[in-house]
């Protein structure tokens, strides 16, 4: 790998920084299209997501946007927990409105959102599902509660945050995110063996 080149994290797919743009190899043609389907769709409509350059077979080359990812920024510590569940918030208002009703995020590993000059954008899309909103949710406060991190009481205050602000901007109730995320977690427990860690 050249001096030009350094590899991204991503746990299902090659993904590289070269010349200032993210190539990422996908398995699957089929995955590569529908990503680069939302990702249109998404910057079209003024959605803060990378911008889409080219998809050629399972490849996809895209704008590489700079920016802190969500765990990164959460085991730092150094952010209101407010201020970034509002944040996380107004993307998702960005991106329900964008997209077909009752479409959801889906995958909301925290590493599939970026903050960047106190803004959110979102990466990684390769799946198109529907369903609850409140499973966005508690799915994303679960990930947000199980980063191992040297400050949980700032972790659980920022899921706490974020949980409030989504209920009451989406019309969720608390309790329905709060079964969500009992459901992510538990899911977590089994994909991760019994551990408890982001």
């Amino acid at each position: 790998m050249s001096m030009t080149e350094m590899r991204l994290f991503s746990r299902r797919n090659e993904v590289t920084l070269r010349n200032g743009q993210v190539y990422k190899q996908t398995k699957d043609p089929r995955s590569a299209a529908l990503e680069a389907s939302i990702l249109r769709e998404l910057h079209e409509k003024g959605v803060p997501v990378p911008a889409l350059l080219d998809c050629q077979g399972a490849l996809l080359v895209m704008e590489y946007l700079p920016g802190e990812p969500l765990p990164d920024v959460i085991e730092c510590g150094a952010y209101d927990p407010g201020a970034l569940a509002q944040a996380l918030c107004t993307w998702f208002a960005a991106f329900y409105a964008a997209m077909p009703p009752g479409a959801l995020r889906g995958d909301v590993n925290g590493r599939n959102f970026l903050c960047r000059g106190g803004e959110i954008y979102g990466v990684d899309f390769e799946e198109r599902c529907f369903g609850p909103r409140a499973q966005d949710a508690g799915r994303l406060a679960a990930f947000i509660e199980t980063y191992k991190t040297r400050d949980s009481c700032r972790q659980a205050a920022l899921a706490q945050a974020f949980t409030r602000c989504f209920a009451a901007q989406f019309g969720c109730s608390v309790e329905e995110i709060f079964a969500a995320r009992e459901a992510e977690l538990e899911a977590m427990r089994e994909r991760r063996g019994g551990s408890h860690m982001g």
